[in-house]
């Protein structure tokens, strides 16, 4: 009996000693890998927070943080110098950058822009202002944003399909939340704003918008995206294909709901009132690329020299 109490004891230990080191492993394993995010706090990054509350993220054993910045150029910073994995931007600033040595990368889709009025950025006067039509804008001072960014040269370019002088024109760099003060007080003769500062200025009656650029340059376009640098996709391919899992599962539920869920999350993630995101025009939200609009806007790039040669934007698109 002791000889068979003594075997039964050690054939115990033994196991516990086999189970416990598997244990704390697999408490290791299970712990959520942290990824952080920058982005600007628009409508256009709003599956991140469709992502963490619906549990997408904690689904792929993620922890998601994110923090706002102004500009999406600032998020390219953030990623590159490292205090980001993930970051949102335009994909024109995320072309150029990687045109010019940062190694970035298209992590995933985001929103396209209208193929039809209304777009959700538009091209505003003041509404008792003589300008009428393009050609009205000669020798005018025009806010697009930062200079060289995706309204700017697409502005350059809406102007000349229009017939008008670009360098007639004064640019002013001016944030879009500051566009509207400069307008009325005439500062400024026309901008170029975005949601939901399009609808605040129509719907106060002092503006009117005289044109949708975006729709006579590059309609349907890719506009925003999210991204990472390539070199951290490659060290980390299961990770970046959970968050590309997880951000494509809220973006579908963003572009297949409800006007009214799709406003709750918007108004939700922007802190915009419910009742003026009834109003603003959201952008279009898709998991998929449209790879001949990002080959249109590389091709602005190099049109407007901030790019010296093309390259296979395919090259750049993460495919999990």
């Amino acid at each position: 009996m002791f000889r068979m109490l003594q075997a039964i004891c050690v054939t115990t230990l033994a196991a516990l000693v086999l189970w416990a080191p598997g244990r704390v492993v697999a408490q290791q394993a299970s712990q959520p890998a942290a990824i952080r995010v920058v982005d600007i706090p628009i409508a256009n990054y709003s599956p991140l927070l469709v992502a963490r509350d619906k549990g997408y993220f904690a689904q792929e054993n993620l922890s998601v943080t994110w923090s706002p910045v102004a500009q999406g150029a600032v998020s390219i910073e953030a990623v590159f110098g490292g205090s980001a994995e993930v970051g949102g931007s335009a994909v024109f600033e995320t072309m150029v950058a990687r045109a010019n040595g940062l190694d970035l990368m298209f992590l995933a889709s985001g929103v396209h822009i209208n193929t039809q009025p209304p777009d959700n950025s538009a091209l505003l006067v003041r509404a008792d202002d003589a300008i009428r039509a393009p050609a009205d804008l000669a020798g005018k001072r025009i806010s697009a944003g930062l200079v060289n960014s995706i309204n700017y040269v697409h502005m350059q370019e809406w102007l000349a399909k229009k017939g008008v002088d670009a360098s007639r024109i004064e640019f002013l760099e001016i944030p879009f939340p500051q566009m509207a003060d400069a307008l009325f007080a005439k500062r400024i003769d026309a901008v170029w704003n975005v949601e939901p500062f399009v609808t605040f200025m129509t719907k106060s009656g002092k503006a009117r918008i005289l044109a949708y650029p975006y729709l006579d340059t590059v309609p349907g376009m890719d506009v925003a995206n999210y991204f990472a640098k390539e070199s951290w996709i490659k060290a980390n391919p299961d990770l970046a294909r959970r968050f590309r899992r997880a951000i494509d599962r809220a973006t579908q539920l963003m572009a297949t709901t409800s006007k009214e869920e799709r406003d709750d999350w918007v108004a939700k993630f922007t802190g915009m009132k419910p009742d003026v995101v009834k109003e603003v025009t959201l952008p279009v939200f898709s998991t998929e690329f449209n790879v001949p609009s990002l080959q249109a806007n590389l091709d602005l790039a190099v049109r407007h020299k901030l790019i010296a040669k093309p390259f296979d934007v395919n090259a750049m698109i993460f495919k999990p």
